[in-house]
């Protein structure tokens, strides 16, 4: 939605998949290439938004804005939006979905914090940023 610095685009290598755009990818920890977030993704690894359709693994690259914690985000959410959700922190279901479960995730898998609503609550969408982005995290980080 906005950024108050410059918004990066950037052309990642990705793991062999197809994305749609709108998918948030992360690099992982030690990881060469970027792949798409799933419900075990951690707040630490850097993540991106992917802005094109690639429908095949034979693409080696997929533009993407790299996400930073000066951007807001309209995410897609799993349930219904509501205000009871606003300041939750939220695990990713797949790559373009956030659980707002009405409970805060409070461990390294609360990636996304809603700030608000975005439509009617039956639009799921949410307006948020993402949380951490270090890029880096201990070995032994855990989902606790």
């Amino acid at each position: 939605m906005k950024d108050q610095s410059d918004t990066e685009m950037w052309s990642l290598p990705v793991v062999a998949a197809a994305y749609v755009k709108g998918d948030c990818l992360e690099l992982t920890d030690g990881a060469v290439s970027w792949a798409a977030v799933t419900s075990t993704s951690r707040q630490h690894t850097r993540k991106a938004v992917a802005q094109e359709t690639v429908a095949s693994s034979a693409d080696e690259f997929v533009k993407c804005i790299l996400c930073n914690p000066d951007q807001t985000w309209v995410a897609e959410s799993a349930n219904d939006t509501d205000v009871a959700n606003r300041g939750d922190r939220m695990a990713f279901t797949d790559s373009n979905t956030v659980n707002n479960s009405d409970t805060d995730v409070a461990t390294s898998l609360g990636c996304f914090q809603q700030f608000g609503e975005s439509g009617a609550a039956a639009d799921l969408r949410i307006i948020g940023k993402f949380v951490g982005l270090s890029g880096y995290g201990a070995s032994n980080d855990s989902a606790t």
